[in-house]
């Protein structure tokens, strides 16, 4: 099968190829939309929706369709052919245009159609005006350029929630018409959430029956801010994504500017990202691993998951200064050079890591109470697809789907590592997968080390030729979706540029929002002590999630 010419036979001159991995679909005329994604999915492969987002494109000095002001983007994966496809309909609020649900197609679509319709006030089908990621009083449309903030508009409203906008309740009493029905809240503050969000349990029992998960109560408006941030201080935003492993959230942004402007770093820049995004790795699994383990109560798995994450933190703070939060690449290289001896410590610290690891292996994996209490939660490979699941919640499931060897970036080609898959899917499946990627993330680590080219983080050359300071840089016009294989699954950046210092429109596609929409169907007839240790499997970090 020839991708290329297949797509350019059935859509034509709509559809434009920016390499071999990437395309873009224009759809005219809005009747024409569903069908096309519709054969997109079913004859053509995008089995997975990667995001839906809007744009107001009325202040862009470049817009030709000022008759259409508003842009719906619809981001798909071919994951055979690790082919990504960008499918852009214009739309004219005020003419009452609305845009059809394509729930059916991916269930993953009904978060992304809610945010797309509070943040810009597009609308999806007949689907009512629900909030997601602000309050429920907002007035506006946060992402308009028109929009403006008032201080009446700030914070968030009431916690308390009607429990008929929770749940649908008919067939429900149906099935448990002769048992009784509870209803309770986790949140938004618990020991088992990465952040503020809020678990809806409606219960028999012990059993849980139906539950939701509210998000949106760390929502800071990233996407809004940075509309009048410079390309270089977005850095320090986006150490606030998730922040159990920073710096790969910096490298995901400075790559996707690169990208955007065709700037090439040095090996060595490139050597030393995949270090920090792989130290990152082993934190952020080591945080989660560690959470689980609180949550089942066996505390000395739970010790020393801390003790690998002070090992990791003394690295960075060595590096950068920070052990969290570290700013630590720049558009086109890194902020720091290496510190004398570092590479050494590192390569020493590492070897402790392992030692952790074969400890926290042998408290777990064959401990008969930590498999009863794991064996929750399960999630089939094709619905881990239908609800846009990536990284290793959706390798728990069998998937070997990872952007680091399908789409290998900067030396992931050249290092030689596996990939660990579940089987089951389940809580137990994805605590193996972590386990092992930490393990994956020393050996790769360790390799880069021992071969680490020579030559500067960042060029002087190269800032001076291209003003990359802080006041000064530019980008052309012109629109990327950059992605990397960060530790919870694929986090993308969409940046569109209008030649100014700060960026037009900035997308970023959390992988907790999509494992956090998927996480209450996978609740139904799992126990309630259960539900926080089966949360904590899935990593949900509400600072990536919400933005």
């Amino acid at each position: 099968m020839n991708k290329s010419n297949n797509l350019r036979d059935f859509f034509q001159e709509d559809i434009s190829f920016i390499d071999d991995h990437q395309a873009v679909l224009n759809v005219s005329i809005l009747d024409r939309l569903y069908p096309s994604l519709e054969k997109l999915r079913v004859d053509f492969g995008y089995i997975l929706l990667v995001d839906i987002f809007g744009q107001d494109l009325s202040a862009l000095s470049t817009q030709a369709s000022s008759d259409k002001p508003f842009q719906v983007t619809y981001v798909l994966l071919n994951m055979e052919y690790h082919h990504r496809i960008r499918v852009n309909v214009f739309v004219d609020l005020d003419s009452g245009d609305v845009l059809p649900s394509v729930t059916g197609l991916w269930p993953c679509a009904k978060w992304c159609e809610v945010e797309a319709s509070e943040m810009f006030g597009i609308a999806f089908g007949d689907s009512s005006k629900l909030r997601l990621l602000t309050k429920n009083d907002l007035q506006g449309y946060p992402l308009r350029k028109s929009f403006k903030f008032s201080d009446e508009q700030c914070g968030r409203s009431s916690l308390e929630k009607n429990s008929q906008e929770l749940f649908s309740t008919d067939h429900i009493k149906e099935k448990y018409k002769k048992n009784f029905i509870d209803e309770f809240s986790i949140g938004p503050i618990h020991p088992a959430m990465k952040g503020a969000m809020m678990l809806h349990l409606q219960v028999e029992g012990d059993d849980i029956i139906q539950s939701k998960l509210e998000v949106g109560f760390l929502h800071r408006a990233i996407e809004k801010s940075v509309e009048s941030k410079r390309y270089s201080q977005i850095i320090g935003l986006t150490d606030r994504l998730n922040y159990f492993s920073s710096a790969s959230n910096n490298v995901g942004w400075t790559k996707a500017v690169e990208e955007l402007v065709g700037l090439e770093i040095s090996d060595r820049a490139k050597a030393m990202r995949m270090v920090v995004c792989e130290l990152a790795r082993i934190t952020d699994h080591a945080q989660c691993i560690g959470s689980m383990a609180q949550g089942a109560k066996i505390l000395e798995s739970f010790e020393i998951t801390l003790k690998i994450r002070k090992i990791i933190f003394s690295l960075f703070e060595q590096l950068c200064g920070a052990r969290v939060t570290h700013g630590i690449t720049r558009i086109g290289g890194m902020a720091y050079e290496l510190p004398n001896g570092w590479s050494n410590d590192c390569l020493l610290d590492l070897k402790q890591v392992s030692k952790y690891v074969d400890e926290i292996e042998s408290y777990l994996t064959k401990n008969t109470l930590w498999m009863d209490k794991l064996a929750t939660a399960s999630l089939k490979a094709y619905d881990a697809i239908s609800w846009g699941i990536t990284g290793p919640n959706l390798r728990a499931c069998g998937v070997n789907y990872d952007i680091r060897k399908v789409s290998p970036y900067y030396f992931y080609e050249d290092v030689d590592f596996k990939i660990p898959l579940g089987i089951n899917g389940d809580s137990y499946d994805r605590y193996l997968v972590r386990l092992e990627e930490i393990r994956q993330s020393v050996k790769i680590i360790t390799q880069v080390l021992d071969s680490l080219p020579p030559g500067k983080m960042l060029s002087d050359d190269l800032v001076t030729e291209l003003d990359l300071s802080l006041l000064g840089f530019k980008s052309d016009a012109g629109e990327i979706y950059s992605m990397t294989e960060a530790p919870n699954g694929e986090l993308g950046f969409y940046i569109r540029s209008d030649s100014q210092v700060c960026p037009y429109r900035v997308k970023i596609r959390p992988p907790s929002f999509f494992s956090a929409q998927a996480f209450p169907s996978l609740l139904e007839g799992v126990r309630v002590a259960d539900a926080m240790v089966s949360l904590s499997s899935m990593n949900i970090v509400a600072g990536e999630l919400d933005r």
